[in-house]
């Protein structure tokens, strides 16, 4: 009987396989978190984008109050538009 020995290099193997597929899943998430962030964040929508580089496919923004918005603070509760739009992409489990 044959046993299954993934090849050392399986990690890049699957990256380059899933990458096209991360990507599109990260442009919908961007989409969903610009669609779901109160119009009261200025320009916050605006700096939602994609990334892919050294860190992965993602999304973050860019935004001045970007890490207000969505992990809020004392005076104000999150509003969470990216956690919100990788959970309804499905499996996300936050950290």
């Amino acid at each position: 009987m044959s046993r299954f020995v993934p090849a050392a290099n399986l990690d890049v193997v699957l990256d380059h396989a899933t990458h096209d597929d991360r990507l599109k899943v990260a442009e919908h998430m961007a989409i969903d978190a610009r669609h779901n962030v109160n119009p009261d964040t200025g320009h916050y929508a605006e700096e939602v984008q994609t990334f892919d580089d050294d860190r992965g496919v993602g999304v973050d923004a860019h935004d001045v109050a970007a890490h207000i918005i969505e992990f809020g603070s004392i005076n104000n509760a999150p509003q969470a538009p990216i956690r919100r739009a990788a959970d309804a992409a499905g499996r996300f489990e936050e950290r």
